[in-house]
C-alpha cells in the first residue's frame, strides 16, 4: 500500500512537467487549425448548412485570436488588445523577416506566456500576415484539466485497490509471521508445537519444511533420551557386577565358586562396558571426521573381509563361513572400512543359527562401476518396523539389545557415497552394501 501511494505521490509530480511539451504541441496544432478554419471561412459557411454546427466548430477554436495586417502594419482584421499593441512593432519585424510560409513563435508578455503563428499570403495581390495566437492560459486549462482527472482517478484506484491489498498483504504476511513465531520456539528448543499452514504455493511448501524439521528434531530428542536411558543402563549394570563381584571376592567369598570363575566375569563385564565406551567414542570421533577430508588408500575387499572372518570366527566356531569374494579394489579409509566389516560380521555372528554367507562383486549402473556386497545369515527374521530405523543411531537393536555398531556403518558408508540396506529374506536375513569404485 505505501508503494503503491509512493508511485502514485511520483507520477502526479511528474506528469504535468512530461505532459507539457505535449500540450505545446496541441497548443499550436490547434492554432493552425484555427488558422485553417479563418483562412476557409468563406468555403466553409457555402459548405455548412447547420448553422448549430458552424457554432460548434467556432467554439471550438474561440480561445484563438486573429488578426490579419499588411506589411507596412496596417490591420486589415480582428482587433489589437493593448498588450498586443505594445508589442506590435516586435511581431511586424518578426512577420517580415520570416523566411517560412508559417512559423510558430512564444513570446513572454507581463509574465504569462503567448504562443502564436504568422502565416504569409497574399490579398489583391498584396502581402499580407496572418497573426493567430493563444495564452497559456489555454494549455494551463487543459494541464489542469487533465491533471484533475488524473487525481481523480488515482484516488478511486487507491480506494478500489486498498482492501484487495490490505488482504492480500495479510494473506501472505500471517503465515510467515506465524512461522516467524514456531521458527525462534524451535530454536528455543520449544518443538513440540506442529506448524500448521494448508497452502499449496511457496508460503506453504516452506511450513511443510519447517514441520518436517521440527518433527526430525522431536524423533532425535526422543532417540537421545531413549540412549542416555539404555546407556546408562547398559554402563550401569556391568559396573554393578564388576563392584559386587569385586567386594565379594575381598570378602573371601568367590560367586561363581572360584576365584577364576569369579575374575572370568568381572573380565567379561569389563570388555562389555570397554566395547559401549569405544561405540560412543568413535562415533563421536566418526562425526568430526566426516568434516574433513580423510586420506584415501587401495582397498582390497576380498583380503579385508578375509582377514576379519579369520579373526571373528573362533567366536563361534560352529559357524558355516561361505566366501565368493570377488577381487575388487577401490580408493577409501582402511581403517574406517576395517570397522564397517567388523560391526557387519559380528551382527551375523550374534544372530546367525549354523551359516553365514558373504558374496562381493561387480556390476555397472548407470555406466558407473559399483561393489556389491551381500552378507547373509540364516537367523531369525527382524520386525518390520525394525527394518527401516535398524541404521539409527541412539536405536534400540534386535531383541531389545542396545549398539551403536550399525549407525557406525551407515555413517562410513554414506561417506563414501554409498548406500546400505537390510531385506528378510526366505531363510534368514541379508545385508547389501552398494558402493561406487573410484
Amino acid at each position: 500500500m505505501i508503494i503503491t501511494i509512493g508511485i502514485s505521490t511520483l507520477f502526479m509530480l511528474l506528469v504535468p512537467w512530461a505532459l507539457r511539451d505535449f500540450f505545446t504541441q496541441h497548443t499550436y496544432a490547434t492554432i493552425r487549425e484555427a488558422q485553417s478554419i479563418y483562412i476557409n471561412n468563406g468555403k466553409m459557411l457555402k459548405d455548412i448548412h447547420d448553422i448549430a454546427e458552424w457554432d460548434q466548430i467556432q467554439q471550438q477554436y474561440q480561445t484563438v485570436k486573429h488578426i490579419l495586417f499588411l506589411q507596412d502594419g496596417q490591420v486589415l482584421a480582428g482587433s489589437t488588445s493593448l498588450l498586443i499593441f505594445n508589442n506590435y512593432n516586435f511581431i511586424l519585424e518578426e512577420a517580415r523577416v520570416q523566411q517560412a510560409a508559417a512559423q510558430q513563435y512564444v513570446r513572454t508578455i507581463d509574465g504569462e506566456k503567448m504562443y502564436y503563428i504568422i502565416r504569409q499570403g497574399e490579398l489583391a495581390g498584396f502581402p499580407v500576415y496572418l497573426f493567430s495566437y493563444t495564452w497559456e492560459a489555454y494549455q494551463n486549462d487543459l494541464v489542469e484539466n487533465l491533471f484533475s482527472q488524473l487525481l481523480w482517478l488515482i484516488a478511486i484506484i487507491l480506494l478500489v485497490s486498498w482492501i484487495p491489498s490490505f488482504l492480500m498483504a495479510r494473506y501472505i504476511t500471517k503465515p510467515i509471521i506465524k512461522m516467524e513465531n514456531h521458527v525462534r520456539d524451535i530454536a528455543n528448543r520449544n518443538w513440540y508445537e506442529s506448524i500448521d499452514v494448508d497452502r499449496d504455493d511457496e508460503i506453504g511448501k516452506l511450513g511443510q519444511s519447517i514441520e518436517r524439521m521440527r518433527k526430525q528434531l522431536v524423533e532425535q530428542e526422543d532417540m537421545q533420551r531413549s540412549f542416555l536411558q539404555h546407556i546408562s543402563h547398559e554402563l550401569k549394570t556391568p559396573v554393578m557386577v564388576i563392584r559386587s563381584y569385586a567386594q565379594a571376592i575381598a570378602d573371601g567369598i568367590f560367586p561363581k565358586g572360584g576365584l577364576e570363575g569369579s575374575i572370568e566375569v568381572i573380565d567379561k563385564e569389563a570388555a562389555r562396558m570397554e566395547k559401549r565406551v569405544k561405540d560412543l567414542l568413535y562415533l563421536t570421533k566418526l562425526d568430526f571426521f566426516m568434516t574433513k577430508r580423510v586420506a584415501e588408500e587401495t582397498i582390497r575387499i576380498a583380503d579385508l573381509i578375509e582377514n576379519i572372518v579369520e579373526l571373528l570366527r573362533w567366536q563361534r566356531q560352529e559357524l558355516n563361513w561361505q566366501l565368493d569374494l570377488e577381487e575388487i579394489e577401490f580408493k577409501g579409509s582402511l581403517e574406517q572400512w576395517k570397522v564397517v566389516m567388523e560391526n557387519l560380521l559380528d551382527n551375523q555372528i550374534r544372530y546367525a543359527d549354523t551359516i553365514i554367507v558373504i558374496r562381493v562383486s561387480q556390476r555397472l549402473i548407470n555406466k558407473q562401476p559399483y561393489m556389491f556386497i551381500r552378507i547373509f545369515n540364516d537367523g531369525p527374521p527382524l520386525e518390520e518396523d525394525l527394518i527401516d530405523r535398524l541404521f539409527e543411531e541412539y536405536q534400540q537393536g534386535f531383541k531389545g539389545q542396545f549398539g551403536l555398531g550399525l549407525a557406525i556403518v551407515r555413517e562410513i558408508v554414506g561417506h563414501h557415497s554409498g548406500r546400505i540396506w537390510v531385506n528378510n529374506e526366505e531363510e534368514g536375513v541379508a545385508f547389501y552394501l552398494e558402493i561406487p569404485i573410484i
